[in-house]
This record gives structure tokens, sequence and C-alpha cells, in this order.
């Protein structure tokens, strides 16, 4: 069998001269912009988010999005601090204008795929890696249920590494699932800004469990201090997130809250920790000793109202509610896993992770592998939420759905 990537120069060629043609520049929206200001050392993660959400929207080859990414990265950072002006620099609120920065990065992303459609610029890019465990299959899917608003975000970033430029470690995957509540900003500012902050750690790349760590209590630092500043941004999230390093074979799981991840190893599911609700007595303990209080209404809740004992944002359940992950760290030489599942509570609320893991191993073994993007996890989830909460009226059979918001993400190894 032939290498799959044999022929990629011609699928990145394909795909820059197709989001050439279909480029509208005089759009004023051609991505999501969020309410919230951004300062200067946060227009890292909302330049690589604008990026992403624009690249993907077309499907871009896995392995031409990090290097367009990361030249846009490094131009617009530039720019920003020649001629602030242009990027939407307010010099009386020393902050940025998120609609202004928006355009001037989708422009500048045009720009770039300009520059590698030219044959000797494109010849440069590097194929993306043919191992299975350097370029994992990933699906992702997401939807509201009965629900008015969508408050989940997730994002996939397929090479850590190249996207912010980091040598002599090898590949890194990273994977996220935020499931906000009481509004979308603290889901929103976790999914641009926590792989940021992870790379930024001066624990990172060499101790990825404390960068992790670190990451997730700056996210939540630097979102309250927004809370305080701005009006009408006091949601919440609950956050799961992954970290594959094939390098050293190892994958880093770090989460708050209900959310959570699953190990699929020969055919056995792992569940990667404890999910951080008030009712765990360690949590009730924890609240209580800092003058907060547990009480049951319909569940166990902070002060009567949140349902989750530490989460980013939530400023006004502050100091009860922290934002300290708990990390798994596991060696993939120990465990022979087969993938893995991480998905928010409107998953794993109403199908267990066995129902979960079996119809991942019947969509492989039916499709002869894992499907890439929305179509196996749209096709995924609603086997899961079917076949897992299915049950029987009559001779009929009434699938029970969960109406909370869902989010699901499948990765291979």
């Amino acid at each position: 069998m032939g290498d799959p990537n044999a022929d990629y120069l011609t699928k990145y060629r394909e795909f820059l001269e197709s989001l050439l043609e279909t480029s509208d520049l005089a759009y004023p929206l051609p991505v999501n912009v969020y309410k919230y200001k951004i300062a200067e050392f946060e227009i890292t993660g909302e330049i690589i988010s604008w990026c992403l959400q624009y690249l993907n929207e077309r499907n871009c080859p896995k392995g031409l999005a990090a290097p367009l990414c990361c030249k846009v990265l490094q131009e617009i950072l530039q720019i920003s601090k020649e001629d602030p002006d242009s990027c939407g620099y307010r010099p009386h609120e020393d902050d940025f204008q998120p609609l202004k920065l928006m355009q001037m990065t989708i422009k500048k992303l045009v720009e770039v795929c300009v520059y590698y459609s030219d044959n000797a610029m494109l010849s440069t890019l590097l194929p993306p890696p043919s191992s299975t465990l350097l370029n994992p299959p990933v699906s992702a899917f997401a939807f509201k249920n009965a629900r008015r608003k969508m408050e989940d975000k997730y994002v996939i970033i397929n090479d850590l590494h190249a996207l912010f430029n980091i040598k002599d470690y090898g590949t890194a995957s990273y994977y996220g699932v935020f499931d906000g509540h009481n509004g979308v900003d603290a889901a929103a500012y976790s999914s641009c800004h926590v792989h940021q902050y992870l790379v930024e750690s001066p624990h990172y790349p060499h101790d990825p469990e404390r960068a992790l760590k670190d990451a997730f209590k700056k996210t939540d630092d630097r979102f309250i201090d927004k809370c305080n500043k701005e009006k009408n941004l006091d949601s919440g999230t609950t956050a799961v997130c992954a970290l594959l390093r094939p390098k050293e074979n190892k994958l880093y799981v770090a989460w708050l809250g209900d959310s959570q991840a699953y190990l699929i190893a020969d055919g056995e599911s792992h569940r990667m920790g404890q999910i951080h609700t008030p009712d765990k007595p360690e949590e009730t303990k924890r609240i209580n000793d800092m003058g907060g209080a547990v009480l049951y209404l319909g569940t166990w809740r902070v002060n009567g109202h949140l349902a989750v004992s530490r989460a980013i944002g939530d400023y006004t359940y502050k100091p009860y509610v922290i934002s300290d992950p708990d990390v798994w760290v596991v060696s993939l030489d120990e465990c022979n896993a087969d993938f893995l599942i991480i998905a928010s509570d409107g998953l794993w609320d109403v199908v267990t992770s066995q129902v979960a893991a079996k119809t991942v191993y019947d969509y492989i073994t039916k499709h002869k592998g894992l499907g890439v993007g929305e179509s196996f996890c749209l096709e995924g989830v609603n086997g899961v939420v079917t076949n897992g909460t299915q049950r029987k009226k009559n001779t009929a059979v009434e699938p029970v759905l969960s109406l909370a918001p869902t989010t699901c993400l499948y990765c291979r190894f």
C-alpha cells in the first residue's frame, strides 16, 4: 500500500486555490467574535482561534493548518507592535477592538495562502506524519439538544508544537471540551486560551503536567479579571483537555467539573479520574471550611445553585468554586490504548462508557477505520445516545435523549 501522504502537495494546492476563490474579505464577520475585550497578552489565542475557525470551515488538510496559522500569528504580532492602530488597538482602554483585530487576522490569513500558493513556497511545507500516533484520526460533534443556546465549545489542534514553533520535543496534539453554563463566554475564552497559556507556561514543554495546572489557573485568573472589569461576563465552564506527546508516548488529561475522559483499551473503558461535584466528601468539606454551603435542591449545589465544585469562571461563587484541575498521566506503552473519548456531561449523563466504546468499535469495524470530522461523530453520538438510553414501551422502542447540550470528541491511537 502506498503512502497516503505521498501526494500531499497536490491536496494543499487544491485547498489553497479553493480558499482563494471563495474568500470574500468584504464580508465583515467571516468567523465568530466574542463580546469580551482583548488584552495584548490574549491576542495570540484569539488569532489562532479565528484562523482555525476559518480553515476548518473549509476542510483544511490537517498538516497545512499549523504552518498557515503559525505564519499568520508571527506577522500579526509584528504588525500589532509596529502599527497597533491597524489591529484595532485602543490606547485609552489599553486593549484591542475584537472585530478590527479579527478582520486584520483573516486578511493576513488570505495573504499567507497567496504566499504558499506559489509552487516554490508550497514545496517548503512538510507532509503530515504518517504514523497514527503522530497524526491520530479525530472526530468531533456538538449539538445543543433542547436548550435555547449552545454554550459548549471544543478545540482540536493537530500539531501544537508546529503551531507555536516548539522544537526538539516532537509533535503534540491537543484536544479540549468546555461545557459552559450561565453563558458561553467562559467556555469561549477557555477554548481560545488554555492551550496558549499551556505553551507559555515556564514549565512547558519539559513538565506538561505542571504546565497544564498552570494553564488552567491562569485561564481562570484572567477570565475572572475580565469579569471584574466588564459587565455580563458571569459565566463559567467545566473543562477536560488532553495532550498527546508521541515522542514520550505519553497522554496527559486534565479536567475540572463534570466533563469526563475515558481511555478505551482492549475493549474496556477506563475513566480518567473522578468528577468534581459538591456531593463528593472532599469537595463538601473544602467548601464548608471556606465558609460556603452545599445544599440539596434537586441535586447537591454550591450555595444552593451551582452543580459543580470546580470550574473556570463563576466569579460569584469564588472562592468556593476553584480552578485546580486534576491531571492524569498515561504511558501508552503500558496500556495498549485504542482510542480516547472526551465529552461533556450531556453525553455521560445518559449513556455508559461501555456503550460509547462499543459504538466506536462498531463504527470502526463497519467502516474499516475511524472517519475524521463531523460525519463519524454525528452517526456515533446519535448511535450512542439511542443505543445507550433506549427503553421498551410495549413493542416500540422509545429513545430517551439528553436535553443538555452535548459535545463529544473521539481520538484514535
